[in-house]
């Protein structure tokens, strides 16, 4: 018997309310059954691959993930000879292989 002061996190439960993930077209070639999404970048490959199996019962073979580090910009200001520096956000790629069948992104409105 369990006791009900154990939460679901310490048996294994994973819910993430707040992650978002982000499907993308890539702009390379990818396999008929690879897909590419943007997640977050705390997400590891375990986490991701039973998010996606959970959430959209699919089944995931193998998760690859690459981190994109942003880009700095300095921008210079009349009053300061230095300016200062803007950088945009680290992005997370995760390229997804389905065990079976083909995947194919849905239509957009245009």
């Amino acid at each position: 018997l369990q006791s009900p002061a154990i939460s679901d996190t310490m048996r294994g439960v994973l819910k993430f309310p707040n992650a978002i993930y982000k499907l993308v077209q890539s702009g390379k070639k990818l396999a008929p059954n690879e897909v590419l999404f943007h997640v977050p970048l705390w997400h590891n490959k375990i986490q991701i691959k039973n998010y996606l199996e959970e959430l959209y019962n699919v089944e995931v073979e193998r998760v690859d993930t690459t981190i994109l580090l942003g880009k700095s910009k300095t921008i210079r200001t009349k009053r300061s000879r230095t300016g200062f520096t803007k950088k945009s956000p680290d992005i997370k790629k995760a390229y997804v292989t389905l065990k079976n069948g083909t995947f194919t992104y849905p239509e957009t409105d245009q």
